[in-house]
C-alpha cells in the first residue's frame, strides 16, 4: 500500500477562539438539520446561533457526528432484524407467474 506524508500542521494553525468562517457556519446548519431529525431526548438543544468560535463548533460538530452515528446504528440494526421477519417470495411470483402473466395469458 501507498503511504502517503502528511506534513505536520503548524502549532499556530490551531486556534479554538478564532471566530468561525462562513463554511464552518453552513456546516453547523446542515448538521442542525439533521440533528433535528432525531427524538428530542437525543438532541443537544444548542441553538448554533450562539457558536462564535472555532472551539465552541468544535464541541458541536463531535457531539451531533456521535449521536447521529448512534442513531445510523441503532436505525441499521433495526433494519436488520425486521429483515430477517419478512416472508419468503414465491417462486411464481419470482419467475413473473403471477396475476399480470396469467392475465396475459387469456
Amino acid at each position: 500500500m501507498k503511504m502517503i506524508d502528511v506534513p505536520e500542521v503548524e502549532k499556530e494553525a490551531y486556534n479554538p477562539d478564532r471566530p468561525i468562517s462562513g463554511l464552518i457556519q453552513m456546516q453547523l446548519v446542515h448538521l442542525s438539520t439533521a440533528e433535528q431529525k432525531l427524538p428530542p431526548k437525543q438532541q443537544t438543544g444548542v441553538n448554533i446561533a450562539t457558536l462564535h468560535t472555532e472551539g465552541q463548533a468544535a464541541e458541536y460538530i463531535k457531539n451531533v457526528t456521535a449521536m447521529l452515528h448512534r442513531a445510523g446504528k441503532a436505525k441499521k440494526t433495526k433494519k436488520k432484524s425486521a429483515g430477517k421477519q419478512r416472508k419468503p417470495v414465491k417462486a411464481a411470483a419470482k419467475a413473473g407467474k403471477g396475476r399480470k402473466a396469467a392475465k396475459a395469458r387469456k
